[in-house]
């Protein structure tokens, strides 16, 4: 008798075995600082960038690119949320004040038809060449359903108006 896969449409967390695999394989990729062919990064930005790697990793499983596991399911939702939402957590600009990333804010710049009510999805932080204040410029969207769409990019801050409204993640 043919045995047959049920595949969930909604995903599957992340196994205890693929996080495993994942954790051995950051571990070999990183080794020690002195290692001459480790990447040489240290703990804090290993303990950074550990739930991107492990999303990635079991992405990359079950799609049949590293090895089998849970072929063919995607990863669910509230585990890219916690992966994106633990990089958020760890990522700050405290010396910029201004909107951050998920928070609503009205929009008045200069894309007139574009004014109103729009949610950040991303911050560019500029280097001035000659060492100068960093710019930021943010890019708009608006949410389809579930999906964001960017509708201004670019955006300075002084045609921004941060509204006490942040996007929940999950």
């Amino acid at each position: 008798m043919e045995e047959t896969q049920t595949v969930s449409r909604t995903g599957e967390p992340v196994t205890q075995a693929e996080a495993e695999q994942a954790g051995y394989a950051l571990r070999e990729l990183a080794r020690s600082v002195s290692d001459p062919d480790a990447l040489g990064v240290s703990e804090e930005q290993l303990d950074t960038v550990v739930q991107f790697f492990e999303l990635g990793w079991t992405m990359g499983v079950r799609t049949g690119h590293t090895a089998p596991a849970v072929a063919g399911v995607p990863v669910d939702r509230e585990t890219v949320t916690r992966a994106f939402a633990e990089l958020l957590g760890r990522v700050s600009v405290p010396q910029y004040p201004g909107p951050a990333l998920w928070q609503k804010v009205d929009y008045h710049g200069s894309v007139t038809q574009r004014h109103g009510a729009l949610w950040v999805c991303a911050i560019h932080v500029h280097a001035d060449p000659f060492g100068g204040e960093p710019e930021l410029r943010y890019d708009l969207c608006e949410m389809r359903g579930v999906a964001p769409v960017t509708v201004v990019t670019g955006a300075r801050r002084t045609s921004l108006t941060p509204l006490p409204v942040f996007r929940a993640m999950g």
